[in-house]
């Protein structure tokens, strides 16, 4: 695991820099420009100003799909395939799952008796749930109807999109306190930026 983190630290630190260098580079020539001309960047910012709905994104996501007539209309099928999965999926936890070996691969995230707990609880739980997925498997192959009231009670749709509806209001502050004051918001972004290239030329050297 140890290892793991560490290529990825390798790999993502170069790329962060980059990013953060070119940010500055750009943070500082707008900077400077917003204090030589001004109306050229409020005129630039007005062009590419636009706004992209996340919730117009996310409507296909929102639809939801009914799979109840097919399950219904196949449910033998449905329940043998439930069933295998949970039987061997109880097999694997019965006689191949490893809490020491998961707790050595993760021992760097924290207390291996913790992590021991933890992994035994999770075992626990995913038994729990197998030994329910047999008892609905075999519901659905003998007497599907019976599930009718927990689906009323389970069957809930959860929009995402009302979810955010708050984050996509919009807020024009930050653009109007940039058109009431350019040179003010110019400063500091040049010396914001200067310093970043600043800090990031320390860590270079």
């Amino acid at each position: 695991m140890k290892a793991i983190v560490d290529l990825a630290v390798l790999t993502l630190t170069p790329v962060l820099y980059v990013l953060l260098l070119g940010g500055a580079l750009l943070g500082l020539v707008i900077g400077v420009m917003l204090l030589v001309n001004s109306e050229r960047v409020l005129r630039w910012n007005a062009a590419l100003n636009r706004w992209y709905s996340t919730r117009q994104a996310f409507r296909k996501l929102d639809e939801p799909i009914d799979v109840k007539r097919f399950v219904y209309r196949w449910h033998r099928v449905v329940g043998v395939l439930v069933f295998a999965g949970a039987v061997f999926t109880l097999d694997v936890l019965a006689f191949s799952y490893q809490t020491g070996a998961l707790v050595r691969a993760f021992r760097g995230l924290g207390n291996p008796a913790l992590l021991n707990v933890l992994f035994e609880a999770l075992r626990i739980v995913l038994i729990v749930g197998n030994i329910a997925g047999l008892l609905v498997a075999v519901v659905l192959c003998f007497r599907p109807s019976l599930l009718k009231g927990v689906e009323a009670v389970g069957d809930r749709q959860y929009s995402g999109r009302e979810s955010l509806k708050t984050l996509e209001a919009m807020h024009y502050q930050p653009d109007e306190f940039a058109r009431a004051r350019p040179k003010v918001v110019g400063v500091l972004f040049t010396l914001g930026s200067l310093y970043t290239l600043f800090a990031l030329g320390l860590v270079l050297f």
